[in-house]
């Protein structure tokens, strides 16, 4: 009799032990959903819409500034692992002016869910976000992370304009990295406000050769009002000889102006800024 009473006392027991462990389980095709977990302290960080993904975004040190941009970027998925091989399509947009960008960002894939995102564009001056559209298997939706405010090129806020007698306004420069040399010819001796102008660049090498082929991004600084160019200028036509069309500038305004060229030929990627007085 002692035997059969303590069958009977283990049977509920077990029962109880299955049922506590299955109430926890996660059962096949459902998917345990975690908070997500940031890689870095500093990261920016959102949950996709329908919560398949969130997005870790990793800014430069220096931040975000007006121009072009690269940022790093991880994916997690509902349960707060790591996503490699997705599919990521990013919008850099400006909620307060309701619009974005012509520049299209390129995403490459690192490996281990990690992403960077090349040519980051943002035309001017204050809040932006980047919307991340995801597709992995069966499994898309979209995240959006808000940003700090962008800042102007080299400095996050507004600057003093130089002594503009001293200032170096030069037409023919040196890339930064040494990497091209320069020059650009504008329509008139002068710079007018207010007009769209038709410029040519020429981009040739230190020792002299013209450069063919480049792709050529054009971004317009006013340091002292942290805004740039109320246009997106582009390079609409290639004219050979290391000569480019460059239209769509603008200057809206007179005082301290600073244009920079984003130059990419081959393997060689380089930049080159410009200090102009529009009167």
């Amino acid at each position: 009799m002692k035997r059969i009473l303590n069958v009977f006392v283990l049977i509920p027991l077990v029962l109880v032990m299955v049922t506590a462990r299955t109430a926890g389980a996660v059962h096949p095709g459902e998917a345990e959903v975690k908070a997500p977990e940031k890689h870095y302290e500093d990261s920016l960080m959102a949950v996709s819409e329908n919560e398949e993904f969130s997005v870790e975004v990793i800014l430069p040190d220096k931040g975000v500034e007006m121009g072009i941009n690269k940022v790093d970027l991880i994916i997690h998925d509902s349960g707060g692992e790591d996503v490699p091989g997705a599919r990521v399509t990013v919008t850099p947009w400006m909620p307060e002016m309701d619009h974005g960008v012509s520049e299209v960002p390129k995403v490459m894939e690192r490996g281990g869910g990690l992403y960077t995102v090349h040519n980051v564009m943002f035309s001017m001056t204050g809040k932006w976000e980047l919307r991340f559209d995801i597709i992995k298997g069966e499994k898309r939706d979209t995240a959006i992370v808000d940003l700090p405010p962008v800042g102007a090129m080299g400095h996050m806020h507004t600057m003093p304009a130089p002594d503009m007698s001293t200032i170096d306004t030069a037409s023919k420069k040196e890339t930064r990295e040494g990497r091209f040399v320069v020059s650009y010819v504008t329509e008139g001796d002068s710079i007018p406000v207010n007009n769209l102008l038709t410029w040519t660049l020429e981009v040739r090498t230190p020792d002299g050769q013209p450069v063919a082929g480049a792709d050529i991004r054009v971004v317009g600084d006013m340091p002292e009002h942290g805004h740039g160019f109320p246009t997106i200028p582009e390079v609409t036509e290639e004219l050979g000889e290391g000569r480019y069309l460059v239209e769509g500038i603008k200057f809206s305004m007179p005082g301290w102006w600073v244009v920079t060229f984003h130059i990419r030929a081959g393997d060689q990627d380089d930049a080159v800024s410009f200090n102009l007085v529009p009167r």
